[in-house]
């Protein structure tokens, strides 16, 4: 539309927007609404999918204001071309109505999954008003409740059959959310676009005709298969630039055929965002771009800006560890806490250096910052010469608070932690053990003084020293080298509250580190680790560590 005439349109009812012109020059309109509630897109490579999705995007984002309308996007296979709806180094704009994108999350398949609990919830949120005002669909609650913020909710999620594949429980849960979604989400304003390639092998999708059924509104792009009906093979003779729109589940007598404008240039959709950015809320926020490449920072996270020391005298009630960016919608970190608990210690399992290290590393540097200068101690064990790098940096950082240790000096850090068990009180400060390669002292620690070894120490400390203000952070190699040092293949391992299994099979880990049988359903892959903290977790979380702090 004109300038002045740009979000100008009303949501309650639906969204309508042009989407390209008919055959006779006139324009072919898409709606979402309580009919057709949500769309299916397809086309082979280099049919024009994502410049079809730019220009309904746009349509859209032109009629309607962000009080009205907002997306989330995610994009399943690899490339950038949705992160310019985002705030970029190249260009600070972004979509005021965009709220999450999404990219290069063809491998975190948990990422789609967080964004259709965080529609679930949503959905929840809304059902729980409505059922309050005594009303039922998105226009009436908007009606008796003027004041609330119910825009609709346009998700799109482009190669969505990587998020369905396979057998696991991720992609268990992900249908039964989709379905559930695709059902109720039409009458409180929630609408799925799902765009696939080829949707020929998405057995989750098509062996649940009730999920299909509700993607009534069908656009197949040029040789499109299974998208429209099963004998409408409009799509067929197609040519480029064209889409079939169908609002009648895909049924011959529901064929439009729209010719697509070029929407994804760079100029010519920098020029539509810049304009609506510029007509932005003051108080809008940009949307969250999660990169599945890109290695968060510990300094950029929400959490760690907000970590400070307790007021005054106050007590500390638990101080809290960072160790990594949960893979979810908004941006959050894994925290472990450490009160005076028994268990409260972490093992951080794998032969992965780099990744290992970043997320002690974390740790340390988010306890730190929680504790004045001399009201904490950290002593600082790297035992693994690969390991040195980091850890003397945080040695260094952490300066006169901190204390260092090798092969040669680890048993005196374990005798001499361990004798401060056997005094009367409780320490004043807290003692954190940071334990780079723990098991590359072994032989160390399995030498004798004083009728007790190393490890016999180490093991106390474990079991002991949570209650007393004393917490070991440590990374072992390998779960059949923790397990060594915590006893042999039998020792309990309840000490060890919490862990990070990185390039760790999930049947490695077991019913003593986690709940159940078999162990979590966990694949390793790189610069990612399995988080479970047997105080708080029901399952693992998939984290990110953070990149190197310097």
């Amino acid at each position: 539309p004109p300038p002045e005439q740009m979000w100008k349109e009303d949501s309650a009812h639906g969204l309508t927007a042009p989407i390209g012109e008919g055959p006779h020059g006139r324009p072919v309109l898409l709606n979402l609404g309580d009919y057709p509630p949500h769309a299916l897109i397809g086309g082979p490579s280099g049919t024009g999918k994502t410049n079809l999705i730019f220009a309904w995007i746009g349509a859209l984002a032109a009629r309607y204001s962000p009080a009205e309308l907002e997306f989330y996007l995610l994009d399943f296979k690899e490339g950038v071309s949705f992160a310019r709806f985002a705030q970029g180094r190249r260009d600070p704009s972004w979509l005021p109505h965009m709220r999450l994108v999404g990219i290069n999350v063809n491998t975190d398949r948990e990422f789609g999954l967080a964004l259709l609990r965080f529609l679930a919830e949503e959905l929840r949120r809304r059902a729980d008003a409505a059922k309050k005002h005594e009303v039922t669909k998105l226009a009436e609650l908007r009606a008796v409740d003027p004041a609330g913020h119910w825009p609709r909710i346009v998700a799109v999620v482009d190669e969505f059959q990587a998020l369905l594949a396979g057998r696991d429980v991720v992609a268990r849960e992900a249908a039964d959310l989709l379905e559930d979604l695709a059902r109720r989400g039409r009458s409180q304003g929630i609408h799925l676009v799902l765009a696939s390639q080829d949707v020929r092998g998405i057995e989750a999708l098509w062996g649940r005709p009730a999920l299909v059924a509700q993607f009534t509104l069908r656009i197949a792009l040029p040789k499109a298969l299974r998208i429209l009906a099963e004998r409408n093979d409009a799509a067929q003779a197609l040519p480029k630039y064209h889409a079939v729109v169908n609002a009648e589940s895909g049924m011959t007598e529901g064929n439009q055929v729209a010719r697509i404008p070029s929407a994804s240039d760079w100029e010519t959709w920098s020029e539509l965002q810049h304009r609506l950015w510029r007509m932005r809320p003051a108080d809008a926020a940009p949307a969250r771009l999660f990169d599945g490449d890109a290695v968060p920072r510990l300094t950029a996270a929400p959490d760690f800006r907000a970590l400070t020391p307790p007021a005054g005298d106050a007590p500390h009630r638990g101080p809290v560890a960072l160790l990594g960016e949960i893979i979810d919608v908004q941006a959050r970190s894994a925290a472990l806490r450490l009160p005076r608990a028994p268990g409260r210690n972490l093992a951080v399992i794998g032969t992965r250096v780099d990744e290992a290290c970043a997320v002690l590393d974390s740790a340390a540097r988010s306890l730190a910052r929680q504790h004045r200068p001399g009201t904490a101690r950290y002593s600082i064990a790297c035992l693994d010469p690969d390991a040195d790098p980091v850890a003397r940096a945080l040695y260094e950082d952490l300066a006169d608070d901190a204390a260092w240790y090798d092969e040669e000096t680890v048993p005196e850090l374990m005798a001499e932690t361990a004798e401060t068990l056997g005094r009367p009180g409780t320490p004043t400060i807290p003692h954190y053990l940071f334990l780079f390669a723990v098991d590359a002292a072994a032989g160390a620690l399995s030498a004798s003084t004083g009728g007790r070894s190393g490890l016999d120490r180490l093991r106390r400390i474990l079991h002991d020293g949570p209650e007393r203000r004393i917490h070991v952070l440590a990374w072992w190699r390998g779960v059949a080298r923790m397990r060594a040092d915590l006893g042999g293949p039998a020792a309990r391992t309840d000490q060890i509250g919490a862990w990070v299994a990185l390039d760790v099979q999930g049947g490695e880990l077991g019913s003593s580190l986690y709940p159940g049988t078999g162990g979590p359903d966990w694949y390793p892959r790189p610069w990612r680790g399995l988080f479970f903290d047997r105080a708080v977790h029901r399952t693992g979380q998939v984290i990110i560590p953070y990149g190197p702090f310097r």
